[in-house]
């Protein structure tokens, strides 16, 4: 610490100078290497195999070592000095008792450092030997019957890669476990079958990163989407292939696409079973109006639980937001709108209520439940027949809210038949999902996606064989 220092002058190389200024230079150096010791540490916390970072910190340690005995030589030539002064009056007991704690201080940084350079000499040192043995990696797994790789240096650095791209697999399917909080041990029903969870879910994400557009580790990002949304494991074994298609059909990130099936699977009160007819109905709205796979889920999600009481349920849902999408009323603003419209038929006002009494309007069948809307917005229409454009605005206005209107206009025209068409097509949809992702792979680019998730897949194989010896270096 500089204030330990202050007032303490030395001689070196017969120059005189305050002892804080003689040490500014070193200190710096120290402090700079420092940084980039800090840098490399959180760097390697990431990627514990990465021999390159692993080098570093080896060269930056013997240059902390080298720059720490420079300043403890500088320290104890004062020291020496300082025993004079302090005789002759010229440093207080308090300046010189100072100095020897900064002295301690500087000799066990040195102890550390030697110790942490020590200790990084000998995994430099296993590295290289390990680094050899990898060589003969592509031989042994030629016992199986095919030489995968060439006994070449090479293998040495496809090692390096794969162990990394193993660690980050790995440690993806860590933060699953974490997620639903359980152990490498713990079982699971799937299919009637009792089953480890852990390598069921590690296998399900090596699985589907081989045959679609998203690589293993992005699966296992999806997987722990579905354990936040508590999801079991046969749930998640169930519904990841449907998030991975909503995600490649939409062009979607796979985030996005899991917050979008869970959460509006919750709001809408849907079981697991129903995730795939849902997301089919959504490609095919998004394939046959004019909106998006992510709009429609801002839309969804923005209206919730009040979808629950539509009588077509989520093909309804979608062909309503697909006719306000075709009329310029999309994602969030679309779902706000309907719900309003939803809600104002549900609960309306006295005067609203009068009117659709008035009007013959029923909202609810004989036992309660919510009549489609089309039927509704139909009977709506209907009753308004031969009105003035005057007089038909003055009823809407009285059963929905003004900021609604837009929206109520696009629905009114749009009821009948062209609603029953695109809700049959909606209804109809199975597999539209698949259909829709596979269309959007079916080029150059989504086969060089496909390539990248298969040669990710081989990487993470390779570098499980690796992993063990790395883990010992480590």
């Amino acid at each position: 610490m500089a204030s330990r220092i202050q007032g303490i002058t030395v001689e070196i190389g017969g120059d005189t100078t305050k002892l804080q200024n003689a040490l500014k230079g070193v200190n710096g150096q120290i402090k700079s290497t420092q940084s980039q010791l800090k840098d490399v540490n959180k760097l390697l916390k990431l990627d514990p195999g990465n021999t390159e970072l692993l080098a570093q910190k080896h060269k930056l340690l013997a240059e902390a070592v080298s720059e720490t005995k420079e300043k403890l030589a500088t320290l104890k030539t004062a020291a020496e000095q300082a025993n004079t002064a302090l005789a002759n009056g010229e440093i207080s007991k308090e300046q010189y008792d100072a100095l020897q704690r900064e002295i301690v201080e500087t000799e066990q940084d040195l102890k550390n450092l030697e110790t942490q350079a020590n200790q990084s000499a000998t995994a430099v040192q296993k590295i290289a030997a390990t680094g050899e043995k990898f060589k003969t990696v592509g031989d042994n797994i030629s016992s199986a019957g095919q030489k995968l790789l060439p006994v070449t240096a090479g293998v040495t650095a496809l090692g390096t890669a794969s162990v990394t791209t193993a660690a980050n697999f790995e440690s993806s399917m860590s933060q699953v476990q974490a997620t639903m909080g359980i152990t490498k041990d713990s079982m699971s029903k799937v299919n009637g079958q009792s089953v480890n969870t852990m390598d069921t879910l590690s296998k399900l994400a090596k699985k589907m990163g081989a045959e679609t557009a998203f690589s293993a580790s992005e699966c296992a990002e999806a997987l722990n989407y579905l354990a936040l949304a508590g999801y079991d494991t046969e749930q998640m074994c169930n519904t990841l292939p449907t998030v991975l298609n909503l995600a490649a059909a939409g062009d979607i990130a796979l985030a996005d696409a899991s917050d979008m099936v869970t959460d509006a699977m919750s709001a809408l009160g849907m079981g697991v079973d129903e995730a795939e007819t849902m997301v089919d109905q959504m490609a095919k709205t998004a394939s046959t109006t004019n909106t998006s796979v992510a709009q429609l889920g801002e839309g969804i999600l923005t209206i919730g639980a009040t979808a629950k009481s539509i009588k077509g349920g989520t093909a309804e849902l979608n062909t309503a937001l697909g006719i306000l999408a075709n009329n310029g009323i999309k994602g969030a603003e679309g779902g706000t709108h309907l719900r309003n419209i939803i809600l104002s038929l549900q609960n309306p006002t006295d005067k609203a209520a009068a009117q659709m009494e008035a009007l013959g309007i029923s909202v609810y069948d004989s036992e309660g439940n919510m009549r489609s809307m089309n039927d509704i917005l139909g009977d709506l229409n209907k009753s308004m027949d031969g009105m003035t454009s005057a007089e038909k605005s003055n009823i809407i206005g009285t059963i929905f809210n003004k900021t609604d209107l837009s929206s109520v206009n696009a629905l009114l025209a749009n009821t009948g038949s062209t609603w029953d068409s695109l809700q049959k097509s909606i209804t109809e949809s199975g597999g539209a999902a698949q259909q829709m992702a596979d269309t959007q792979l079916d080029n150059l680019q989504g086969q060089i996606t496909i390539l990248k998730s298969a040669l990710e897949g081989l990487a993470i194989s390779f570098g499980e064989l690796l992993m063990p010896a790395i883990k010992q270096i480590v």
